[in-house]
């Protein structure tokens, strides 16, 4: 008894800080920390919120720019057909697109929806696009008629756009085969091709727009959601040195996780998904953020693997496709060519002339050839086609793709002066080794000795 009366006059006597009062401190500082780390999470997660509808808004409104091309070109490649072949359902399916599913016409009201009072330039400019489009209808439909007309179709069956549509009187008087060319001209002429350039230039500035947008959007919101970040690093520390009686939790639910995720940035790889909600969040949220920075980096490398000036793959390109196509066990074709006499276009018509014959030969050649293959600008007025999975034994497919680039280049449209390519082919019977590359420019060399405008297929 006396023991236990001696330890109370011990502790009367002794001065400091009390534990209830020291916890109540600490209580009240966890109680404020908690507060601002609250807040801070809700800025986080505001921000998420945010940059993730930004996100979904510039998705959709490029999905709608792509749904107005699409309707566009899915109504020129109607009218085409129809002009070629005369089946009445390319008929059928044009007007189904026009008077019911309206592509067009929906994605622009989309596109205002999500674009009013934010861009006014690229709202005029889809309304512009859709304008041009309705004004490519007019050819459309007029080659539709003298298609009809030259097939002896009777316009009973038609729908009121192309039986009413009013022919000069001229073009009732030609012949079915004039009535025929006159309606092929009309949708594969030059006006029309420059109409639809006009249409993809609008839509093209509509994107770049909207992802200008997109991006300052996206700085800023990063921004602030690093600025939350730092806030809740500090609130963290706060709570590590008020709660030092929890230390167990602590370690477990907020030391392990920083370090790992101190690992993780030190080594540029995703946080992992561990600890409290809280840091479960902020990994989330920064592992989007991550994300979304690498793939802008692979937006990035994209570009960097496509020359600036034609949009064809670039040397750097062709050089890994020549790595991987060396394991390759299928038969490939090497193209290798060149423009004749470019020095003398651009010094008789000046640079800008050459680079407009250079993008002129880029895009023949992409159109020449099939989707699979690899079209490439290797050197200044230097291009390389790579063709998988090809036929040596029927060379004429590729030399008629030659011809014809050249009976193009030779008949040019607008201010483009007259020129060619010259061409050497080599095949190989199981991918791509350094002999192929040889074997083509020593075809290539042969093509020029003779004379240029023209090919020659390596023979050993």
């Amino acid at each position: 008894m006396n023991g236990k009366e001696g330890a109370k006059n011990k502790m009367s006597v002794l001065r400091g800080v009390r534990i209830r009062t020291l916890s109540l401190w600490i209580v009240a500082g966890t109680i404020l920390v908690s507060i601002l780390i609250g807040d801070g999470i809700i800025n986080v997660m505001n921000q998420h919120k945010e940059l993730a509808h930004m996100t979904q808004e510039y998705l959709l409104i490029k999905d709608n720019v792509t749904n107005m091309s699409r309707g566009s070109d899915y109504l020129t490649e109607q009218a085409r057909l129809y002009a070629i072949t005369k089946d009445y359902s390319y008929a059928e399916a044009y007007f189904q697109e026009v008077n019911v599913i309206q592509r067009r016409d929906k994605a622009l009201q989309e596109i205002e929806k999500h674009l009013q009072g934010r861009d006014k330039s690229a709202l005029q400019h889809s309304k512009e696009a859709l304008e041009l489009s309705n004004e490519l209808m007019d050819l459309e439909i007029h080659s539709m008629k003298l298609a009809a007309l030259s097939a002896g179709e009777t316009m009973d069956s038609f729908p009121p756009q192309i039986r009413d549509y009013p022919l000069p009187e001229a073009e009732i008087q030609y012949t079915p085969q004039e009535q025929s060319d006159a309606a092929s001209r009309l949708v594969f002429g030059e006006e029309y091709r420059l109409m639809k350039q006009r249409i993809d230039e609008k839509l093209t500035s509509v994107t770049q727009s909207v992802t200008s947008i997109c991006e300052l959007e996206q700085a800023s919101s990063e921004a602030a959601m690093q600025n939350a970040l730092k806030r809740q690093s500090i609130y963290t520390i706060l709570v590590v040195l008020l709660v030092i009686f929890s230390y167990i939790m602590i370690a477990v639910l907020i030391l392990r996780p920083i370090r790992i995720y101190v690992n993780c940035i030190k080594n540029n790889n995703f946080l992992e998904i561990t600890g409290a909600y809280e840091f479960k969040y902020l990994a989330v949220t920064y592992n989007n953020v991550y994300e979304m920075t690498m793939a802008q980096r692979d937006i990035l490398r994209h570009k960097a693997e496509y020359d600036a000036l034609t949009g064809l793959l670039n040397r750097q390109s062709f050089e890994q496709l020549k790595e991987r196509l060396r394991n390759s066990s299928s038969t490939i074709a090497l193209l290798l060519i060149d423009i004749d006499v470019f020095k003398s276009i651009n010094d008789t018509y000046g640079h800008e002339m050459g680079d407009k014959a250079l993008i002129n030969a880029a895009n023949i050649l992409k159109e020449s050839f099939r989707k699979a293959d690899y079209v490439l600008r290797i050197g200044g007025d230097e291009f390389a086609v790579v063709m998988e999975k090809v036929q040596p034994g029927k060379p004429e497919i590729i030399s008629g793709k030659i011809d014809k680039i050249n009976w193009i280049l030779q008949h040019p449209q607008g201010d483009l002066p007259k020129y060619s390519i010259s061409a050497g082919i080599a095949f190989s019977d199981k991918g791509y080794n350094d002999k192929l590359f040889r074997q083509a420019d020593q075809a290539l060399y042969q093509t020029k000795e003779n004379g240029r405008c023209g090919y020659t297929f390596y023979q050993p």
